[in-house]
């Protein structure tokens, strides 16, 4: 067991076998309330200093009952001012007074509100008013002063946290507009401002109202297996963005305050209505996202789907990362070996900044474990697919679910070719010397093996992209590492079961000798460049869908035909067929590459019949042929385009 240990930690400490993302963390950073950030003091003190008012004069509580200097205002400057005072007598209140904390911060924002409603349209539109970039600023630190002290760094939205509040006379509703945004939903909130996340340069944050929030949909592991429906398409433990908007209603006097509370979505909703005005929402797209991936036991899967993927095979499957939105188009990220769906951070991050993107597309993932052949994953793929659709899309009247874009990267692109092809019984005849009709199995058994062995175009998908795909194979697999990793594969056991069943019910000799001398291949064998099933795969009819390449190379000198991006040579990644090909400065993990996230969103565009912003025409997007082909690198330097000559 030593020497497997040892074995172990070396090819997990392989770079050969990294999939990306590796060096994207998150941390947090305190937890002080949002009064602490200098920059948004200085621009709230600003108030009291015109109105000549002294910051340290604390308001009247106003709220249940009326009192000295508690009067209607309609003055934008003069509630501002007042908005100011009540939000700092709250903060120098302190812990220990929560109760009057939390009191002031709803008179803060009882006044915020009506002096941004107050604010008319000037001759530069409304938003040239320089009052109102501060008065936001207030109105989403009242509510975020509210929630820390009547929650602490971690809000629940549950029955006491509202008994709470009714103690100290706060009356909260919660708006339940959808069952996706119900607080019933989510185990528990953190607040956005408490996390930072390092090494990752574009970071999507909006100011607006709101207090942006990170969101931990419940889930009950004991029902994993147990899921029906559209639940069954959520991944465990997801983490989504939100933003938590706190709005004061009318409040009786001598009664508790009142106050409601809206959950928002900043996947689909950039505005937010206060009253008779639309106001931008706040929102940050990336700290949820980053929390996910990094938080999640996905680098512990991405080894474990590798060397002993029956672990993972009760996980494995097709995910939505939101709950389904009809009328988006679906994009399929299908990672690669010795991975998972954390290698498509930067992607998912990049594709959800562009608005354009956002508005029209959704993403899913398709996680399955690395180690098992792929064809098997590809059958699971196509499985998944059609059960997705027969839950969300019955009727097959969502022309957006039959305009889905795979997008996969390195093995996981030779699964998504398999998306676009026609088997016949080219794959079959690669293990079977008889006709599959004549083999004997459990009727089960035989329709999991029809799938995997026999399979169409799946009618869904209208695009694919191959990132770093080794078509051809690659050395990888005939290299130490290589031939380490596969000896250390442990196929799963119902995999091996099955295997000895059939040779037992069928005999050695209805098998051709690979199956019958060579046994079950693993993933990284059938990557070996001399692998028969490469080579099928390569002839097989496709479908005629747009797909394009995006291939790296490490030496930017090298000319292209000779270059490598360290596990795949261009010579097994290029595609004569392919509609578009750019190769990048690079390794293996090259999805995480500016390059590469720019071509994803101008083949995405392009898609839409767009052109990319700041880019080139777009050609007329089709799904019948690849009618956009264009050659990417010809915007490259000399030393890294593609030595083909552009297609007519």
């Amino acid at each position: 067991m030593e020497w497997r240990a040892g074995c172990l930690l070396l090819v997990a400490s392989s770079p050969l076998l990294a999939g990306g993302c590796q060096d994207v963390s998150i941390r947090k950073v305190g937890g002080a309330p949002a009064l602490s950030s200098a920059g948004r003091m200085e621009r709230i003190g600003r108030w009291a200093a015109r109105q000549k008012t002294e910051a340290g004069t604390p308001p009247p509580l106003r709220g249940a009952a009326l009192g000295p200097g508690a009067e209607d205002l309609s003055d934008p400057d003069l509630l501002l001012a007042r908005a100011e005072r009540s939000y700092r007598a709250g903060f120098q209140a302190g812990r220990g007074a929560s109760e009057i904390d939390a009191r002031y911060q709803v008179d803060a924002l009882r006044d915020v509100t009506s002096a941004i409603r107050g604010m008319l349209p000037g001759p530069g539109g409304r938003e040239a008013d320089p009052r109102l970039a501060r008065a936001r600023a207030l109105h989403s630190s009242a509510q975020e002063e509210f929630l820390r002290v009547t929650s602490g760094r971690s809000v629940r939205l549950d029955e006491d946290w509202r008994a709470g509040l009714e103690e100290k006379g706060i009356r909260l509703t919660i708006a339940r507009d959808s069952h996706f945004l119900s607080p019933e939903s989510f185990d528990r909130f953190y607040f956005d401002d408490d996390f930072a996340v390092k090494n990752l340069e574009d970071q999507h944050k909006t100011e607006g109202i709101g207090v942006p929030l990170i969101a931990l949909r419940r889930f009950d592991l004991k029902k994993l297996e147990s899921r029906e429906g559209e639940e069954k398409f959520l991944m465990p433990r997801q983490v989504y963005p939100m933003t938590a908007v706190l709005k004061p209603e009318p409040t009786a006097p001598g009664g508790a305050y009142n106050l409601r509370l809206e959950l928002h979505d900043p996947l689909v909703e950039s505005d937010v209505d206060l009253g008779d005005r639309a106001e931008p929402l706040a929102a940050d797209l990336t700290t949820p996202l980053v929390y996910h991936f990094v938080q999640s036991p996905l680098p512990i899967l991405q080894e474990i789907g590798l060397l002993d993927p029956q672990w993972l095979e009760k996980v494995a499957g097709l995910y939505m990362l939101h709950p389904y939105e009809p009328g988006k188009i679906p994009v399929v990220l299908v990672h690669g070996l010795r991975s998972s769906p954390a290698a498509w951070m930067h992607v998912i991050n990049d594709l959800r900044g562009d608005p354009v993107l956002r508005e029209r597309y959704q993403v899913w993932l398709f996680m399955y474990p690395t180690g098992t052949p792929f064809p098997a994953s590809a059958a699971k793929l196509r499985k998944g697919l059609d059960e997705l659709r027969e839950v969300v899309d019955p009727a097959h009247a969502d022309a957006a679910f039959d305009r889905a874009v795979l997008i996969g990267h390195s093995m996981g692109g030779l699964i998504s070719k398999m998306m676009i092809e026609r088997s016949g019984d080219e794959l079959w005849k690669l293990v079977g010397r008889r006709p599959f009709d004549e083999l004997k199995a459990e009727e089960e058994h035989k329709a999991m093996l029809r799938r995997v062995f026999f399979f169409e175009p799946h009618p869904s998908i209208a695009r694919v992209v191959f990132i770093a795909t080794p078509h051809r194979g690659s050395d990888l697999g005939d290299q130490f590492i290589g031939r380490l990793a596969d000896r250390l594969i442990r196929l799963p056991i119902s995999m091996r079961l099955l295997y000895k069943s059939l040779l037992a019910q069928n005999g050695a000799d209805f098998f051709t000798s690979e199956i019958r001398e060579g046994g079950l291949p693993s993933s990284i064998d059938e990557l070996r460049t001399d692998n028969r099933l490469l080579l099928t795969l390569a002839g097989l009819p496709r479908k005629p869908v747009p797909a394009h390449s995006i291939i790296g190379q490490i030496d930017p000198n090298l000319p292209i035909e000779y270059g490598s991006d360290g596990v795949v040579p261009y010579s097994s990644s290029h595609l004569d067929w392919a509609s578009s090909e750019l190769v990048v400065e690079g390794d293996h993990g090259c999805q995480d590459e500016a390059e590469t996230l720019r071509e994803l969103r101008r083949i995405l565009y392009l898609h839409l019949g767009k052109a990319l912003p700041g880019g080139e025409p777009a050609e007329a997007a089709t799904t019948e042929s690849p009618a956009d082909r264009r050659d990417s690198n010809l915007n490259l330097p000399n030393a890294i385009r593609s030595l083909r000559e552009p297609p007519e």
